[in-house]
């Protein structure tokens, strides 16, 4: 029973002094009382301006536009944690890799597209189609090895 009764003085001493740091200062006088500060208006954090080049986006073709010269690409948006679809306008000056125009990206090609923000539409600057890799089981049905 004693043990415990002197286990519980420790506690409360030691209580007592995380309670009182300044009991240990090097002057006498007392303590100040903190007193609260007057709340400051808090600032909206600046943002960052929009973005307007070297966008990128990595997905699977939706849809192919000729007409319009444009393409819908399915992409997972990592921030929303959601699937997305996002339309990229093409003009004379995208560059397009591994095929030789927007004729020939189909619906269910996976695409790398780098784009920029002009007149309110997502402009592309370069496109890369991916194309699958022969491995040795697409030769082996291709029946050339």
């Amino acid at each position: 029973m004693k043990k415990y009764y002197v286990i519980g003085l420790m506690a409360a001493a030691l209580a007592g002094l995380a309670f009182a740091p300044s009991a240990f200062s090097q002057g006498n006088e007392a303590p100040a009382a903190k007193v609260p500060e007057a709340a400051a208006p808090v600032e909206a954090p600046a943002q960052a301006p929009a973005r307007a080049e070297g966008l990128s986006v990595y997905g699977e073709v939706s849809a192919v536009d000729a007409a319009s010269n444009s393409i819908k690409v399915l992409y997972y948006d990592y921030d929303n944690d959601e699937e997305r679809t996002i339309d990229l306008a093409c003009d004379k000056d995208t560059k397009l890799e591994n095929v030789k125009s927007i004729t020939d990206i189909k619906a269910l090609d996976w695409v790398d597209a780098t784009y920029a923000l002009k007149d309110g539409k997502n402009m592309v600057t370069s496109v890369i189609v991916e194309k699958e890799e022969e491995g040795p089981a697409a030769q082996a049905e291709a029946g050339t090895e």
